[in-house]
């Protein structure tokens, strides 16, 4: 029987990591896939080091280290829905991720029709689409999310592109500064809109730049990326916890 649970895991883990490739050659790579395809690594070889004292001291510590990021990454979870909006917000900002060439990704395209979803709620708010143009882009996020609202009948108008930043402090950073301008004072209602795994940090964030009174509106992960996700989204809070 004990054979049996062994090379069950194992077996597991080569499929864990497998279909964790393939969803790399899928989406644009990033830290939360590379933690993801070590912790498929170390399940698929857990039982195939030697088993000598070495091993074993290290085994314990990947253990108790793999229980403290479970333990954070449900926080995170638990977290992402607090301050719900009551659609009298004055603007919603829309947090860039992923473009694959010229589309919005499956986790961007989830943010955006959270967006529209917003708007048909609440009409008077502007919607500020945030993100700059990454490595494995070929327009600036803002623009794609710009263009796939209009086709989701938001009106042109009602749509401020921030397209310079390259990070989420940034993402809020130059958004306000635009806002700022547009509403010509520094205090008004935003509801921010990210995925769900972003959301709680992304609150942190918001605070850190003066945003004063927000709400979040956090769209689902998709399913494939979701641990990816929350496994890098760990390290970017405790960044946060630290600096912020």
């Amino acid at each position: 029987m004990k054979k049996v649970f062994k090379a069950a895991v194992t077996a597991f883990g080569c499929l864990f990591t497998l279909f964790y490739i393939i969803c790399c050659l899928k989406s644009n790579f990033n830290l939360g896939c590379a933690i993801v395809l070590i912790f498929g690594f170390i399940i698929t070889g857990w039982y195939l080091v030697p088993d000598n004292r070495f091993f074993r001291i290290l085994k314990t510590i990947i253990a108790f280290g793999s229980i403290i990021y479970i333990s954070v990454a449900l926080f995170i979870f638990f977290n992402s829905r607090a301050h719900m909006p009551d659609y009298k917000e004055d603007a919603v900002i829309v947090l860039g991720c992923g473009v694959r060439k010229t589309t919005p990704s499956i986790d961007l395209r989830l943010r955006l029709d959270k967006a529209a979803d917003y708007y048909d709620k609440n009409p008077d708010c502007v919607i500020c689409v945030s993100g700059g143009q990454g490595p494995q882009e070929d327009i600036a996020e803002a623009e794609a999310m710009s263009a796939y609202l209009i086709q989701k009948g938001i009106p042109e108008y009602k749509i401020i592109e921030e397209s310079e930043s390259a990070s989420t402090y940034e993402n809020f950073l130059f958004s306000k500064s635009i806002l700022d301008n547009f509403f010509g004072k520094t205090e008004y209602r935003i509801v921010y809109i990210t995925n769900d795994f972003h959301s709680y940090r992304a609150g942190l964030i918001a605070r850190k730049n003066g945003f004063t009174q927000i709400s979040a509106y956090p769209s689902q992960t998709g399913a494939y990326m979701l641990i990816p996700n929350y496994m890098r989204e760990v390290l970017a809070v405790f960044y946060a916890w630290v600096f912020y």
